[in-house]
């Protein structure tokens, strides 16, 4: 799998994670949705991503550094 792929992947996923999971824990609902709602969990899911790729990134060094 290529590097971009795999990038595509994890970013991907972790944003899914972290804005249902925040979605989840605000106890949103069809009910309840809001513009502030909506905004707060995509931020969630934004920045969930970019932690997601930045852990990526430091894995990825971590095993170039040990290959040498």
């Amino acid at each position: 799998m290529s590097q971009n792929i795999t990038n595509s992947i994890v970013s991907t996923t972790s944003g899914i994670f972290g804005g249902v999971g925040k979605a989840l824990s605000s106890h949103l609902t069809l009910a309840n949705i809001s513009l502030e709602g909506v905004a707060d969990v995509a931020f969630y899911a934004a920045v969930s991503a970019i932690v997601g790729y930045g852990v990526k990134l430091i894995i990825d060094y971590l095993k170039r550094s040990f290959r040498k």
